[in-house]
């Protein structure tokens, strides 16, 4: 009985070994090589797959591709705004949380200063509503923070605003 049970332990020992011999052998074998234009293809068959996945937001009237920055109140959480940026990376529109309408905005100046971790990019804009030049907007950018000055114009008064990171920051739809 003790000898069965040493060749029984011996027969599957040498079986196991060499399954496993085998396997290991068929993953040591290279696999030729891919032309490259056979990889390229395949990447391109797969970044259209992407691409035709991933909702994205098109302007209509130039087809471009658009992004959303999502901002809360520096003196009231509850009050958030969105700006919609164009692919040049200017300012088209904001919305306050709760307005039916979107806001125009008028690029007017840029300025670029060095320092610091990240450099810092302001950029200036006009509030245009129902045609007349209704406040300014004051966007600053350096790294992953963004922040926004709205000056109304009428009393000069001021608003501040911060990008909201738990609301798909740099998005391809509005927050609300």
């Amino acid at each position: 009985m003790t000898f069965r049970k040493i060749l029984s332990v011996s027969v599957i020992a040498s079986t196991l070994f060499i399954s496993c011999k085998d396997n290991s052998n068929k993953d040591s074998y290279e696999q030729p090589e891919k032309p490259k234009q056979e990889v390229v293809e395949s990447e391109k068959k797969q970044e259209t797959k992407i691409d035709s996945a991933t909702p994205t937001n098109k302007s209509e009237s130039n087809n471009e591709q658009l992004q959303y920055i999502c901002y809360t109140s520096d003196n009231d959480k509850n009050k958030r705004i969105w700006i919609e940026l164009g692919e040049d990376g200017k300012a088209n529109k904001v919305k306050y949380e709760g307005q039916k309408e979107t806001i125009d905005l008028k690029y007017t100046k840029e300025e670029y200063s060095e320092g610091g971790a990240h450099p810092t990019i302001t950029k200036y804009y006009d509030e245009i509503y129902k045609g007349e030049v209704n406040g300014t907007y004051t966007l600053i950018h350096s790294g992953v923070w963004d922040y926004v000055t709205y000056t109304r114009g009428r009393d000069g008064k001021e608003f501040n605003y911060t990008i909201d990171h738990e609301k798909d920051p740099y998005g391809n739809r509005p927050c609300f």
